[in-house]
């Protein structure tokens, strides 16, 4: 019964119009490619045409770019226009240094060229501007991947083969970096790139899994691209904030964290189920219970919290909807039973 549940949730995650990744991605294609158009007919300095160049690291940029201007746009048009433009000068100025071009198949490629390149220094850059603006001091050095990272990303597509490489798609670059207190990644400031610490890569599971945590952050923003997922006006610092009874006393999350936050625990239940289904080898089996029932559990966990007037208050009404759907199959997975032979649900709490 569980293998069936886990195909079933699979493609329903899949389809629809939260977890059709073909039409996000067509969404998300129509939408930059009439951006690009608007910056070029409406500012004589900003030279581009789509699709933007073919390397990772300066669609990285450009989409970076694009984002951090167009909520301010009409507010400011002439910053937007001088921010893009510099974004665009760097790229040329960039010339012949090494880049990634861009991969052909579904798995984002692995970047080789985050030191010592102008680009590189740049990506770095921004990933370091948005933790400090997120209050986080963290801080991470780029190493060239040495094809552990591929071994993950082949295990996501083997134990999920419909989500892994459709959530992996919306991403162009995978970064392994190495530094303390942080094992993954996902910056506003470097969307389409996702980064996951070297320490990781020993265990393919928690790599893969790494993996599909911060490419759903990337499919989650391209939902929010022509979704109504959050109340007009929201504002984080402004918004009902939700306590988190792990990871520390006093620990809160916005509602808008709170669903990328759901979003993702839903996936990576999923995932560990499919890795209990296939006896997954490389992990003992009170481990591979135990991550599980966690993720399960925090997701059981943020579909109350965010079934509650207050955090109802916060969403549009694609969010609402959103909400319920996550909660359907979650509550789906929580029939099935882990190794031990527990349904999830019945082990509701373990939250880690």
């Amino acid at each position: 019964m569980s293998r069936n549940t886990v195909a079933a949730v699979e493609r329903a995650l899949a389809a629809g119009p939260y977890g059709d990744s073909s039409s996000l991605r067509a969404n998300s294609d129509a939408f930059y490619a009439g951006v690009t158009d608007l910056f070029t007919e409406v500012f004589d300095e900003v030279e581009l045409q789509w699709p933007w160049p073919p390397t990772a690291q300066a669609r990285i940029l450009i989409r970076g770019a694009f984002d951090h201007v167009m909520p301010r746009l009409s507010a400011d048009p002439e910053q937007a226009r001088n921010h893009v433009a510099a974004v665009l000068a760097l790229i040329a100025e960039a010339g012949a240094d090494p880049q990634d071009p861009i991969s052909n198949g579904p798995t984002p490629v692995a970047l080789r060229h985050l030191r010592g390149t102008l680009l590189g220094e740049a990506i770095q850059s921004g990933f370091h501007a948005t933790m400090r603006s997120d209050g986080h001091a963290f801080e991470i050095e780029p190493l060239v991947p040495d094809g552990r990272e591929q071994a993950a990303m082949e295990l996501l597509a083997e134990l999920l083969p419909v989500i892994g490489p459709s959530t992996m798609s919306f991403v162009s670059g995978l970064g392994v970096f190495t530094g303390e207190r942080l094992t993954s990644a996902y910056a506003a400031a470097t969307p389409g790139l996702v980064y996951v610490s070297e320490s990781l890569l020993g265990d393919r599971l928690e790599a893969a899994d790494a993996i599909l945590h911060e490419c759903l952050h990337q499919k989650l923003a391209e939902i929010e691209l022509t979704r109504r997922v959050l109340r007009n006006g929201y504002r984080d610092e402004d918004a009902h904030h939700i306590v988190i009874p792990w990871g520390g006393p006093g620990r809160t999350f916005s509602v808008d964290r709170s669903l990328g936050a759901f979003h993702v625990y839903v996936h990576g239940a999923l995932l560990h189920l499919a890795a209990v289904d296939r006896s997954h080898p490389d992990i003992d089996a009170d481990d591979l219970d135990a991550r599980l029932g966690i993720r399960w559990s925090r997701a059981a966990f943020f579909a109350s919290a965010l079934a509650t007037a207050e955090s109802q208050a916060e969403l549009g009404p694609d969010g609402r909807r959103l909400v319920r759907w996550l909660t359907e199959w979650n509550d789906q997975l929580g029939r099935c039973g882990d190794l031990s032979g527990r349904t999830l649900s019945s082990a509701r709490g373990r939250l880690g």
